[in-house]
């Protein structure tokens, strides 16, 4: 049997040891009943977390599709990965849209408005985009982007003129982020880089080919086709302004209310037009205009304008021709128009692209028209 003393000092052992439990208990709280902290990154001292700035790759993503499609639906939830000691933690969204145009320009404008927040495009299909961050190899996914089916109510293409004098011109355009068509002045000082910039920009271009006018006055401008030359001379212009504006896939009149009324200056465009495999776009400066049947009959893929957007450079006058457009648009079902890059036009058209959205009008590249 234990000694006196070695019972005492085994109590006084059991209450130091009972003091320090109850202690300890009392500062991590669940000796009253309130449970211990779940284990969370930061329970892990070996573990860094990694920020994932979602919420600026998500305004990227808003801002473009605010440009290219209507949202339908958006769903989100969080989520965590954990690998070789770094935790990730993020917001990962599902997103259904209806995209006013094709997959390859809603993707090239996603990409460009994301890439600032350093995600990326990480897979592609005509119906599905997939966004987010690549770290260490591994992919995060911050955003699952699919594309609803879509039936425009009817098809628009709206073609601006005169571009070519100056680079600046075209930021209204391009900011309308929609699938509007460039025409391009030969022999002006900045014809090659607007080309080169629209095109890069994902817009189609045309050659705006100056053509003799009726009234003698009104200036012809460098490159310009007159009913004076025989075609050979018509040829050599023609291919002359063609290369001036590089990637050209075909090209309307500027002017040329004498010269397109002349069958044997039109045949003489027209040809060097076929023998390059372009299309042609009669602008209908006149009544008297033969361009559009004489490509027809010459197999030339082409469409004629419909309404003019600017003839008055003014705000309400511009207005009222959009207005005339949409009307026009949701009975043919596909029409041509044209405005001009140096006038108020595209301003007012990106103020009014809501009501193409709510009459499910697409705006959509000439070639798509061409018939």
């Amino acid at each position: 049997m234990r000694s006196r003393t070695e019972r005492a000092t085994a109590v006084v052992a059991a209450v130091v040891v009972a003091g320090l439990f109850f202690g300890v208990g009392l500062s991590q709280g669940w000796w009253l009943g309130r449970a211990a902290p779940p284990a969370g990154p930061s329970a892990d001292p070996a573990s860094r977390a990694v920020a994932v700035d979602d919420d600026a790759i998500d305004a990227g993503v808003r801002a473009a599709l605010d440009r290219t499609a209507t949202v339908v639906r958006v769903a989100a939830s969080p989520r965590m990965m954990r690998e070789r000691g770094q935790v990730y933690q993020w917001t990962a969204r599902t997103v259904d849209i209806k995209a006013r145009g094709r997959a390859i320009d809603l993707a090239r404008q996603l990409d460009q408005h994301v890439e600032p927040a350093g995600a990326q495009i990480l897979e592609q299909t005509p119906t599905f985009i997939r966004i987010g961050v690549r770290r260490a190899g591994l992919d995060l996914i911050t955003h699952d982007i699919q594309l609803i089916p879509f039936a425009p109510a009817a098809r628009v293409a709206i073609l601006f003129d005169d571009a070519g004098g100056s680079l600046e011109q075209l930021d209204p355009i391009l900011a309308l982020g929609r699938a509007v068509t460039v025409t391009v002045l030969p022999g002006l000082r900045h014809s090659r880089d607007v080309a080169a910039r629209a095109q890069e920009a994902g817009l189609e271009v045309l050659l705006h080919l100056p053509m003799e006018p009726e009234d003698s006055r009104n200036a012809l401008g460098p490159g310009g086709v007159t009913t004076g030359m025989n075609d050979v001379q018509i040829a050599q212009i023609v291919a002359t302004d063609l290369s001036q504006v590089p990637g050209a896939i075909g090209l309307n009149n500027h002017e040329g209310s004498k010269a397109t009324a002349d069958e044997r200056v039109m045949r003489a465009v027209l040809q060097a037009v076929k023998s390059k495999g372009l299309i042609f776009v009669d602008s209908v400066t006149a009544p008297k205009s033969v361009g559009a049947r004489l490509a027809t009959e010459m197999q030339i893929r082409t469409a004629s304008r419909a309404v003019f957007l600017d003839n008055q450079n003014q705000e309400d006058a511009i207005r009222a021709q959009i207005k005339r457009l949409i009307l026009l648009a949701l009975e043919r079902k596909e029409v041509v128009a044209i405005g001009h890059a140096t006038r108020l036009t595209p301003r007012v058209l990106g103020e009014m692209l809501v009501e193409f959205d709510r009459h499910d009008i697409e705006l959509v590249p000439v070639s798509a028209l061409v018939r």
